[in-house]
């Protein structure tokens, strides 16, 4: 089944031919060509390809020119430098600057195709549905567009709908970009070590959530349930029957965002109570129920009377296992006492590598990185300066964070940002503290270690009882002579390409010398018909072999 994966690929890259020729223009055109010059034949004739001394010698850095190219093929691509510029861990941090300045700048799509997709969606025309229903949308972007709407009994309603074809666009795109990132890794060393394919699965991943209203229906339906009764917090109600895969109806909410601090005073909100409320809903959030909105920036955070606060836009969140929660407890707790072997020894249980990284060097980096901010009062400490430091340090040691972890500390990072503007004495540690002791405590309970040791010995008995299976298996293998074992060697790449070119030659000049001879025999032969007293098929054969002779010649003095 895997030996077919690589024709499936082409083969579903060959159906969006014209979408790639698109793609690699104007990657060449920006001086990027150099990375997939072997795919030259999909490119106009002439384009200049660029090599890595002329980029960076340019007065246009590397990653200004990416942010171009992203800029210039759309949705997709911008989505993927939006994703990428909050993923210091993963790439440079100049590039991480320049990504973030990528903005959707999508024109809103015609309200007679709203129309047509709520039809489409839930069998009648919009009227039988709304009481009214804004022409105008009050958000446009890549992935879908908002209208404000009131339901048939006065409800007032937000309506998400995406936009029409983009499923089939975006996964043209997404199929592309597996492609190119596979030939990148395979081909470039400068750019493995940004694990493209990972990235764009992950993008993928994300973006596949994204384009699924249904998704972010459920994902607000699971919020609303584990924060039932929660003071201070206010989820938007929904209405599934006026809600599909493409289509979303929530409540339209009513309030104040936490950077308008005129608007908050009007409505009387005290900005150090929900500053410190807002932390609290996020920390429970991921250390208590292991679901957590995953994008908490001011746009999708609203204030309202009473102190209360609402999150919209679920589709983007994160989870975690408990496992996973207490060794991020354990790292943040190691990292605020000091302690960098055990620290080095549970961010390796938290980040995903190939390699692992020298031991020592990395302890050595995180005892320099404790020690940067251990002696330190506790109020002058940013959670926004020490994750990028420690972003820094994870990419020094090509330790990419698992996404939920990752999810989190960003979404750490936005909640103390957002609570400093709030309340400039803020600091989320101060929140974060508790939260901590509470997890590594409850590890350390004896009903958790008991039911831990219980689920290890479960899993224990699970190997013991299939062990013997797969060792008859395994013998009965070798003992047939049917044991087959994978080998990949690395490194050989060039030698294979030297032997498959020499046997290419081989069998262009056995072809060509069998032209030769056979034509020889047949203007020996005369056999018409014939031109100028010479049977034709016996000079077309001397041509054909003087052609390919030719092009043996012309390949070898290429190669030299």
């Amino acid at each position: 089944m895997s030996s077919l994966m690589p024709f499936q690929k082409i083969t579903r890259t060959y159906r969006h031919l014209a979408r790639l020729r698109k793609i690699l223009s104007v990657i060449f055109r920006n001086g990027f060509g150099f990375l997939f010059d072997k795919l030259r034949g999909l490119v106009p004739e002439g384009t200049h390809t660029g090599n890595w001394e002329e980029l960076a010698n340019s007065p246009i850095s590397m990653p200004e020119r990416l942010r171009n190219i992203m800029v210039e093929l759309g949705p997709t691509f911008v989505k993927l430098g939006q994703v990428l510029s909050g993923r210091p861990d993963l790439i440079p941090l100049d590039y991480v600057h320049e990504f973030t300045k990528l903005q959707d700048r999508v024109p809103p799509f015609p309200y007679e195709t709203v129309r047509g997709i709520i039809k489409k969606e839930f069998g009648g025309e919009i009227e039988e549905f709304f009481q009214e229903f804004d022409a105008e949308p009050i958000a446009a972007a890549s992935i879908a567009q908002g209208h404000r709407a009131r339901l048939r009994d006065g409800t007032e309603v937000f309506v998400k709908i995406r936009r029409p074809d983009i499923e089939n666009n975006i996964r043209a795109d997404l199929e592309i970009l597996a492609l190119l990132a596979d030939f990148m890794e395979k081909h470039d060393s400068e750019l493995r070590f940004l694990h493209p394919g990972k990235i764009v699965r992950e993008f993928s991943r994300r973006l596949e959530e994204e384009l699924n209203l249904d998704l972010e229906l459920a994902n607000i339906s699971r919020f609303a349930r584990q924060f039932k009764g929660r003071q201070g917090l206010v989820v938007p109600r929904v209405w599934p029957k006026l809600s599909s895969s493409r289509v979303l109806t929530i409540e339209y909410i009513r309030g104040c965002k936490g950077t308008d601090l005129e608007g908050l005073k009007r409505l009387g909100i005290d900005r150090k109570t929900v500053s410190r409320l807002g932390a609290d809903l996020l920390l429970e959030q991921f250390f208590v129920h292991g679901f957590f909105h995953a994008d908490p920036h001011p746009g999708n955070l609203f204030f309202l009377p009473g102190n209360r606060i609402c999150y919209v836009d679920f589709g983007q969140v994160g989870r975690s296992s408990k496992e996973e929660r207490e060794n991020f407890a354990g790292l943040l707790a190691a990292v605020l006492k000091g302690q960098e072997k055990k620290a080095a020894k549970l961010l390796l249980r938290l980040a995903e590598y190939e390699n692992e990284p020298d031991m020592e060097v990395l302890e050595r980096d995180l005892s320099a990185f404790t020690d940067h901010y251990f002696y330190r009062e506790l109020d002058d400490l940013s959670a926004g300066a020490i994750l990028q430091e420690f972003y820094s340090l994870c990419n020094r040691h090509k330790l990419g964070l698992k996404p939920h972890i990752y999810l989190m500390l960003k979404a750490i990072g936005e909640s103390d940002e957002l609570g400093r503007t709030l309340e400039p004495g803020f600091n989320i540690i101060h929140q974060l503290r508790p939260f901590l002791v509470k997890t590594l405590l409850h590890s350390l309970n004896p009903a958790a270690r008991i039911a831990q040791t219980r689920e290890i010995a479960e899993e224990l008995l699970d190997f013991v009882k299939v062990l013997p299976k797969q060792q008859k298996h395994f013998w009965q293998q070798c003992l047939d002579g049917k044991l087959l074992i994978n080998c990949h060697l690395q490194g050989l790449e060039r030698y294979q390409n030297f032997i498959n070119h020499g046997l290419n030659r081989l069998c262009l000049a056995l072809i060509q010398m069998g032209l030769l001879v056979s034509s020889g025999i047949i203007i020996h032969a005369g056999r018409p018909p014939l031109i100028w007293g010479m049977p034709v098929l016996g000079l077309l054969g001397i041509l054909c072999s003087i052609a390919l002779f030719s092009l043996m010649l012309w390949d070898m003095l290429r190669l030299r």
